[in-house]
C-alpha cells in the first residue's frame, strides 16, 4: 500500500483504504490482500466513508469524489455557493444520509470549516468555530455528536453537537 492514510470496512465486509497517488485499495482482511480498483486522479486520499451500497467517498484533490464498486471515479462534491471546500480531510455518514466533511483548510491559516452534503449531493457550511486544521471525524454511536480532530493551535478532539433540526 502506499502511504494509507485511512482504512473504512464496507457493507462487503472488504476494507478500504486510500494512496499517497489517488489508489483505492480494496482489502480483502481474511486472505491478507488487497487490490488497486480506482484512482481519483493521481491526488493523494485523505480520509474515506463507505454508504450502504458500497460507494466509497474519498477526499482527494480538493474535492469530495465517489467510486462506485465497480471501480468508476466521479466527482461528488467540490463545496457550497460561496465557499469551495480548500483541503478535503475526512468524511462521515449519517443515519439520514448526510455526509459530514472536514475541510482543514491552510496550514497554519486558521481557515478551517466543516460542510454537511445531502444525499445528492448538495452541500453547505455547516459549522464554522472549529477552523485550526478540523482533521478525522467520527460520529457518537446514537448520532447526537459529530467528533472532531483538530490537528494545530491546541490539538485536540471537539465535540460538536448535532441538533435535531441537523444545525
Amino acid at each position: 500500500l502506499d502511504h494509507p492514510e485511512c482504512v473504512a470496512c464496507g457493507p462487503d465486509q472488504f476494507a478500504y483504504a486510500g494512496g499517497e497517488a489517488g489508489q483505492i485499495y480494496r482489502i480483502d482482511t481474511e486472505q491478507r490482500t488487497f487490490e488497486e480498483y480506482a484512482n481519483t486522479g493521481g491526488h493523494f486520499v485523505g480520509g474515506l466513508a463507505l454508504d450502504a451500497d458500497g460507494n466509497v467517498y474519498a477526499c482527494s484533490g480538493g474535492e469530495v469524489k465517489r467510486v462506485t464498486p465497480d471501480g468508476e471515479a466521479s466527482t461528488y462534491f467540490t463545496g457550497a455557493p460561496g465557499r469551495q471546500i480548500k483541503t478535503p480531510n475526512y468524511p462521515v455518514f449519517d443515519k439520514d444520509g448526510n455526509l459530514y466533511v472536514s475541510d482543514s483548510g491552510d496550514w497554519k491559516q486558521d481557515n478551517g470549516c466543516l460542510f454537511k452534503v445531502a444525499p445528492g449531493g448538495e452541500g453547505a457550511v455547516w459549522e464554522t468555530s472549529i477552523t485550526s486544521f478540523p482533521n478525522g471525524l467520527a460520529l457518537s454511536p446514537d448520532g447526537g455528536h459529530l467528533y472532531v480532530a483538530v490537528s494545530e493551535v491546541q490539538p485536540r478532539v471537539a465535540r460538536v453537537a448535532i441538533e435535531e433540526d441537523g444545525s
